[in-house]
């Protein structure tokens, strides 16, 4: 297989990985908090950016060192996811109630800047953890381990994180531009619909943990 077929497999790869249901709902969820097109531009980005650090790290190890990925790991990674994503939720419909989505919707100022600093961080550190969870490890990790060369592997990885980031961005995106649809129409409305992705992210990480220690 050469080269351009395994970067553009990649890319693929990573673009559809992006948009699977938990990463969706994580990302919805802050994008729901400060909707204002370029705070979710950042947020998407700030996802896809964690993610990718997080599988070029982990795969860069594996390729160096020749080991597998141990499935020993996948356990306790959607522990951890399912665990952050419930505190996330939480965060999100307690703070819905004080969003003013009107402001928000067109600004970075409808939130003050201490739970701004919270939400970049937050949506990074969910990004790391959902790259080292979940399907990360069959669509991304398990392959470079039979690459050769291995510059092969790491280009590999790039085009996977490449195709992760722009497609979440691009989501990100799409959520914000249908939450200021909803706050022009109503706050409450608005309201509303942070308060059910809170909801959605604690729902999905309670799975997530139940599914780990089932």
């Amino acid at each position: 297989m050469n080269s351009e077929v395994v970067l553009s497999t990649a890319f693929l790869l990573g673009l559809a990985h992006a948009i699977e249901v938990d990463h969706m709902i994580a990302v919805t969820a802050f994008v729901s908090t400060r909707p204002a097109l370029r705070n979710a531009a950042g947020f998407g980005l700030r996802w896809g950016l964690g993610h990718s650090i997080a599988v070029l790290v982990a795969g860069g190890i594996l390729i160096a060192t020749g080991l597998r990925w141990p499935v020993s790991c996948d356990a306790l990674g959607e522990a951890l996811v399912g665990a952050l994503l419930v505190a996330v939720g939480v965060w999100v419909m307690r703070g819905a109630r004080n969003l003013d989505f009107r402001a928000s919707a067109h600004s970075s100022d409808g939130h003050d800047h201490h739970d701004h600093d919270h939400g970049k961080r937050g949506m990074t550190m969910v990004g790391l953890m959902h790259g080292l969870a979940g399907t990360s490890a069959v669509v991304a990790l398990v392959p470079v381990t039979m690459m050769e060369p291995w510059a092969v592997g790491l280009a590999y990885l790039l085009a996977f994180g490449a195709g992760t980031i722009i497609a979440m961005t691009a989501y990100a995106l799409l959520a914000a531009l249908a939450f200021r649809r909803a706050s022009a129409a109503s706050s409450n409305w608005a309201r509303a619909i942070s308060r059910f992705a809170g909801l959605g992210s604690i729902s999905v990480g309670a799975w997530w943990i139940w599914k780990a220690v089932g």
